[in-house]
């Protein structure tokens, strides 16, 4: 469903809500361009779930002076 961004602004609470409880996509048109789109957010999958789970509670390797020096090389890299 297309809608002007004037509508969908004065609008976008129920839209909100019609994207949350249905799964509908809105796209929000500036003139007859299509600018942004309302959809509803994917749920991740297993294998996303268990990848972010393996991650959970684990330090980074580096400590944070070692992470701040190697941030500062890589700026003077860039420079």
């Amino acid at each position: 469903m297309a809608t002007s961004i004037a509508l969908a602004e004065a609008n976008l609470p129920s839209a909100l809500q019609h994207v949350d409880e249905t799964g509908a996509e809105f796209v929000v048109t500036a003139g007859n361009r299509s600018c942004s789109k309302i959809a509803p957010i994917p749920e991740p999958t297993s294998s996303e779930l268990k990848a972010a789970g393996a991650l959970a509670g684990k330090k980074p390797k580096a400590s944070r002076a070692e992470e701040k020096a190697a941030y500062q090389k890589a700026l003077e890299k860039l420079a």
